[in-house]
């Protein structure tokens, strides 16, 4: 959930704009890019506004937006879409409906996100990747948007496999991958891919040699991921003009998250 500091400062926000009653203010539109791309001008609108979320996410970009600063990175653990980012009354109610784990009845990145979050007090590291992504496995499932990467409050080794199971099925989440310590490219985070609804996972490709720490959880957790039936395989991955290059030298290992960072971009990661 949004910490009580931002929904407080939400609150505020919509109620001074309901006493106004008048257009989005330029501020509340603005959208700041630290790195991934640039941004040529400020958003004109708000159809606008959200249509350049939408470009800045699929370059993966790294960005600030809305009138309370929100991260693009924040968007999946918040549940925050580039609609509602814009919106301060939105995102005062965001929680309205997340008071409990309860079943999922449409799995996304946003509720998965949100429920290792609140169960874990997870740290999400990953969530979607554009399909050209230069990092990671080629036929990723956050490709799909069907992946998130994670680390819980006390450490990846604060919780096991039984215990990312047991809070996917309560809420009604079919796994179809689940990574951690102990496989390849995943010692310092967990990843979970999880099944849309009416999903039938039929068809397995080949492991690329790269890709041989990824393991299957339907296949009793044997090195053989699978390809979404109906989707083509994404192409071979491109680095985006707008990439950035990181240090050569990687960071120290207690750096969880820059750590996480550089492998990504070395070829790591899942």
């Amino acid at each position: 959930m949004l910490p009580a500091s931002i929904v407080a400062k939400a609150i505020q926000l919509c109620a001074a704009g309901l006493a106004g009653a008048g257009t989005p203010s330029p501020a509340s539109l603005a959208v700041s890019v630290r790195s991934g791309a640039v941004l040529a001008r400020q958003p004109g609108n708000a159809a606008d506004a959200e249509a350049t979320l939408h470009d800045l996410i699929a370059l993966g970009a790294d960005f600030e937006a809305g009138p309370l600063a929100i991260r693009g990175r924040d968007f999946a653990t918040y549940g925050i879409t580039p609609a509602t980012v814009f919106d301060a009354c939105a995102l005062s109610h965001i929680d309205d409906d997340r008071s409990s784990f309860g079943s999922v009845s449409a799995p996304s990145v946003s509720n998965v996100a949100a429920l290792v979050r609140r169960a874990f007090g997870s740290r999400i590291t990953d969530t979607i990747r554009p399909m050209n992504a230069s990092y990671g496995a080629r036929y990723s499932w956050h490709k799909f948007g069907q992946a998130v990467d994670f680390v819980p409050a006390g450490g990846v080794h604060a919780i096991d496999r039984q215990k990312i199971r047991a809070l996917m099925a309560q809420s009604g989440i079919r796994i179809i991958e689940l990574l951690g310590p102990g496989d390849r490219g995943h010692a310092n985070h967990w990843h979970v891919a999880f099944a849309r609804p009416g999903q039938v996972i039929d068809r397995t490709r080949p492991i690329e040699g790269d890709e041989d720490w990824i393991i299957t959880v339907a296949q009793g957790d044997a090195p053989s991921p699978p390809t979404p039936a109906g989707v083509e395989a994404a192409p071979a991955p491109t680095a985006p003009a707008s990439a950035l290059a990181l240090a050569a030298n990687a960071p120290a290992q207690w750096d969880v998250f820059a750590t996480e960072e550089w492998r990504a971009v070395h070829g790591g990661g899942s």
